[in-house]
């Protein structure tokens, strides 16, 4: 059936190639397997999210205008796909069809049905819709909200939406075998030779009578038994793929995906608030989140091996040097005690030791950067709980450079940090990616932060920002790649009302897009050398 859709399919005028979208399930090993020794390109995708299965496939042919045929219609028309994408265009429509769900009528033939949709339209309806039975039946966004989009329904005249020439069941594969018979096995017959032979034969129609064709809002019943805790055969990764996303700043389940992409050749799905628009990694999904993974695995990924390299402790180096000129500018000229998690190679606490005549501790999950810090004296721990078990002294500075974007309840982590790390009167040093300047897009990145969520998350743990800045050092004099901010613990109770920032999508997308430009313009002062001068 599947090689026949693909020989009519090849013959509509219009169509300028072919992929087709199956599921990553070992049972359709023999599509993808067909599809190779076809030379046809093929792409394996999640079971039940049909839509991002689409949008995937969609993605990888860089088409601008996307056709959906579905692979249960071995008798549909090369002519009446061509007739709804020149509909599509000629209407500069968003999305075309020959046929919508009630409440519009039908008056093309089940079996002939074609979708034409624009590639940014399909994008923003993979972005958007959250709904089981949109992600199941890939274009209902499209079409269901009237104004969403330019939508134009392709009616057939006259009007045969009473027949039916699809494969749903074994009644429907019965009367696709005869009318195939009745052609001889010819795979070019068009929709007047069937709609001519279908008046010869008056019990075809007969034998389908009784089918009822699915309803928009049905959705694959595998999949709500998934979603249920109580189904003891539950597939427990299947089950977490389909649950709601949590916000880590305010705690919504009201989140939609916002950005699927790859690090270091995982695959890495961003999620968007829509209570508060905080985007962030589902942290049940991301292996960031696995406890051991910094500990064994996030330098192997990132450097290729878990020791130091040249490149990172020069960056480290100048992003110390960085921060404290900052602070010294701001008359910050002492610190008694400073804790940096997430030490790394200790080269911060190296610096701040001599710039601020301060006792240094680190936490380091990292064994090779944790035994380099050792190495310059400092004492080190594998974790936070490894150093609040040696009950330390409160301390005047606790420094997070580019951690907090990794932890999975960051909340929780500045919570612990002001309430049992902190001195009375301790200061707390934050730089995490800029959302809207930086690709922030890495496995390990758990958070995305703008301006707003990162103050956002501060007021939640209890804190007052005191200083802020966005800026670009040690990588970029143009940018603002970073943000950094200086905080204390506020007097106020924490509200735990968060204030919603709006428009990320369009902040994201502008500051890509002024990153790139720069990129062109000023390529030397905008990216700055990774490696000091050997």
């Amino acid at each position: 059936m599947l090689a026949r859709v693909l020989k009519r399919v090849s013959q509509a005028r219009i169509i300028d190639e072919t992929i087709v979208a199956t599921t990553g399930d070992a049972i359709d090993d023999a599509i993808e397997q067909f599809c190779q020794e076809r030379g046809v390109a093929c792409y394996r995708g999640s079971l039940y999210d049909v839509l991002d299965r689409f949008y995937q496939a969609a993605k990888l042919t860089e088409a601008d205008v996307i056709i959906r045929i579905t692979a249960d219609c071995p008798m549909i028309d090369p002519a009446e796909i061509d007739r709804v994408i020149q509909a599509f265009l000629d209407n500069k429509a968003d999305f075309a069809a020959n046929r919508l769900p009630p409440p519009f009528e039908r008056t093309t033939p089940i079996g002939m049905d074609t979708e034409v949709c624009s590639m940014a339209a399909l994008e923003r309806a993979w972005k958007e819709a959250d709904q089981p039975y949109q992600r199941e039946h890939v274009m209902p966004y499209l079409y269901e909200s009237e104004g969403r989009f330019n939508v134009v329904l392709v009616d057939h005249q006259p009007d045969m939406g009473h027949l039916r020439f699809t494969v749903d069941t074994q009644q429907d594969l019965q009367l696709a075998n005869e009318v195939y018979a009745a052609f001889g096995g010819r795979d070019d017959f068009n929709l007047q030779e069937l709609l001519e032979q279908n008046e010869k034969h008056p019990e075809w129609q007969q034998e389908v009578a009784e089918i009822k064709h699915k309803n928009l809002y049905d959705t694959d019943q595998r999949a709500q038994a998934l979603a249920d805790p109580g189904q003891k055969q539950t597939d427990n990764a299947t089950r977490k793929e389909l649950e709601q996303a949590l916000c880590p700043l305010c705690g919504s389940s009201k989140t939609r995906l916002f950005e699927k992409t790859q690090s270091f050749g995982f695959p890495v799905d961003y999620f968007l608030c829509q209570d508060c628009g905080f985007v962030f990694q589902d942290a049940r999904q991301s292996q960031a989140a696995d406890p051991d993974f910094y500990q064994e695995t996030y330098r192997k990924i990132y450097q290729a091996n878990e020791e130091p390299t040249s490149k990172d402790l020069f960056q480290q180096n100048q992003r110390a040097l960085n921060q404290s000129t900052w602070l010294k500018e701001h008359v910050y000229t002492h610190f008694g005690r400073i804790l940096d998690i997430g030490a790394s190679s200790g080269l911060l606490l190296d610096t701040f030791r001599k710039e601020f005549q301060a006792e240094v501790v680190g936490v380091e999950p990292g064994n090779a950067y944790r035994a380099l810090a050792e190495q310059k004296n400092i004492a080190m721990f594998s974790s936070i709980e490894q150093l609040l078990e040696s009950s330390p002294e409160g301390f005047n500075l606790v420094t997070l450079m580019h951690v907090l974007e990794h932890l999975e309840n960051p909340i929780q982590v500045l919570l612990k940090i002001r309430e049992q790390l902190l001195a009375s009167d301790g200061n707390l040093l934050i730089e995490v990616p800029n959302f809207y300047a930086h690709d922030s897009y890495e496995l390990a990145h758990l958070s995305c932060f703008s301006q707003h969520t990162l103050k956002e998350m501060l007021r939640q743990a209890g804190f007052k920002v005191v200083l802020f800045r966005k800026h670009g050092m040690p990588r970029s004099r143009t940018l603002d790649l970073y943000l950094t901010v200086l905080a204390k613990a506020s007097d106020e109770p924490v509200n735990h009302i968060v204030q919603p920032e709006h428009h990320v999508a369009f902040k994201r997308k502008a500051g890509m897009f002024k990153r790139k430009l720069l990129t062109k313009l000023n390529p030397d002062q905008t990216w700055l050398p990774v490696e000091g001068k050997k």
